[in-house]
């Protein structure tokens, strides 16, 4: 596994399981940019893996403006490495970010769910069907909802 650490997000690549998984605070939009920015660059991460956003030790909610602006830098570079699917972990009952986040994919149709267990997000990520997903998807045809 390849760890990369910035200012406020974490990458590590495991290339085995096919899997980025971001850690750290919720960052603001630079720092979004430039970690995606380095994953998009990052020959370790290949097309179609899977992008787990780890928000269990996060402690500052990112503003739904945030939200909306990180979504649109994912949107942007989304084609660059084609993830498979996106996952975002939250330890929140209710996280208004993750929420928003989940919101914002589905109206770009970008297969991105919210979970609480660590386990039923891999699974997803996995190509299994979601379940307990936070962010209530709309299962589409494919399943990836």
């Amino acid at each position: 596994m390849l760890e990369v650490v910035s200012a406020a997000l974490t990458y590590v690549v495991d290339p085995g399981q096919r899997l980025v998984t971001i850690t750290g605070e919720y960052g603001d939009i630079a720092e979004w940019t430039r970690v995606l920015n380095a994953i998009v660059d990052d020959p370790t991460v290949g097309q179609g893996f899977a992008f787990l956003r780890d928000l269990r030790g996060a402690t500052n909610p990112a503003t739904p403006a945030t939200v909306v602006a990180v979504i649109d830098v994912v949107r942007r570079l989304w084609p660059k490495k084609q993830p498979s699917r996106a996952a975002i972990l939250t330890s929140r009952d209710v996280d208004t970010s993750a929420l928003v986040a989940a919101a914002l994919a589905d109206a770009q149709q970008l297969p991105l769910r919210v979970f609480r267990a660590y386990d039923e997000a891999i699974a997803w990520l996995q190509g299994a069907p979601a379940t307990n997903v936070v962010d209530a998807p709309k299962e589409g045809p494919e399943g990836a909802g």
